[in-house]
């Protein structure tokens, strides 16, 4: 198998924060947030791989600011190991706010892949 840059499978997921997401505080729920990171690893993992993946763990979730309704929340998500069929892949939270453009890093995750189908 011929080799690949990380910048290949690299994925940037973005998603309007909207009530529906948030508690009554108007903090968006950590699961939301940990959802979309799911997402993004493992289409950073998929998009590698070429062929189905699933996440086998989550080694780190950092959350390092709350992330509010209205912000625009990014998902950066690209490989950092790969074996022969488990990926490492890293995800940066960004959270944008849209009337003031401030960007905050609000969360770091690493997630582990295993590739499922014959690649």
């Amino acid at each position: 198998m011929e080799g690949k840059k990380v910048s290949e499978s690299a994925v940037i997921l973005a998603q309007v924060m909207t009530p529906q997401d948030a508690n009554p505080a108007g903090n968006v729920h950590g699961g939301v947030i940990m959802k979309l990171i799911d997402e993004a690893a493992g289409v950073a993992a998929h998009k590698h791989a070429r062929c189905n993946a699933a996440t086998a763990s989550i080694g780190r979730l950092d959350f390092h600011e709350a992330v509010r309704v209205g912000d625009l929340l990014s998902l950066r998500s690209c490989l950092q190991f790969v074996g022969t069929s488990s990926m490492d892949v890293g995800v940066r939270v960004e959270a944008e706010d849209l009337l003031t453009g401030e960007v905050r890093h609000v969360a770091s995750a690493h997630l582990t892949y295993v590739a499922l189908d014959a690649c």
